[in-house]
């Protein structure tokens, strides 16, 4: 019933939840830790930005970032953006409400049974539900110490030991 789209597309945010204090996440910081191909993450964010769920800023500095609230953002509102539902589709749901008596066995109102369970659970949980606070703090510490960019430390500059001049030389001789 859930996509593999849907799923990813809720480890990304749950993902992006945890890194908020970082500032924005670069898709190409996204693919590796997510196993995802760079053009897949971004079929997924196009759609939760449109939704406002996901905020995006382009240029140096800049990438993908949830919006809003970690604790008022449900799981069901991330995964309604990519499923369809029973009750957008006029058809199932009349052929799950129109049933004779003596059948209450049709596939569809158990589909719809099992959709409106789906959701209520879904929609229980929030973002902040699986956001881990520990690795939070390690993150942190870890923009602090590497910078805003995450540039590599520079290697130290290699000083020559010889002399420096020809006084140095003679000084040395003597």
């Amino acid at each position: 019933m859930i996509s593999k789209k849907t799923i990813n597309a809720i480890e990304v945010c749950v993902y992006l939840a945890g890194q908020r204090h970082a500032g924005y996440v670069t898709t190409t910081e996204l693919s590796p830790r997510l196993d995802l191909s760079i053009s897949y993450l971004e079929n997924i964010l196009k759609p939760l930005k449109a939704h406002n769920i996901v905020g995006a800023m382009k240029g140096p500095g800049g990438g993908y970032m949830i919006l809003g609230d970690t604790s008022l953002i449900s799981i069901w509102d991330i995964a309604s953006v990519f499923e369809c539902t029973l009750d957008a589709s006029p058809s199932v749901a009349a052929e799950a409400t129109i049933e004779t008596p003596e059948d209450k066995s049709t596939p569809a109102s158990y589909e719809v049974g099992l959709e409106q369970i789906v959701k209520a659970t879904l929609s229980n949980f929030t973002l902040a539900d699986f956001v881990d606070e520990s690795r939070d703090e390690e993150a942190r510490s870890f923009v602090q110490t590497m910078g805003r960019f995450k540039f590599k430390p520079m290697v130290a500059p290699l000083m020559p030991k010889a002399p420096n001049s020809v006084f140095q030389l003679s000084m040395m001789m003597a």
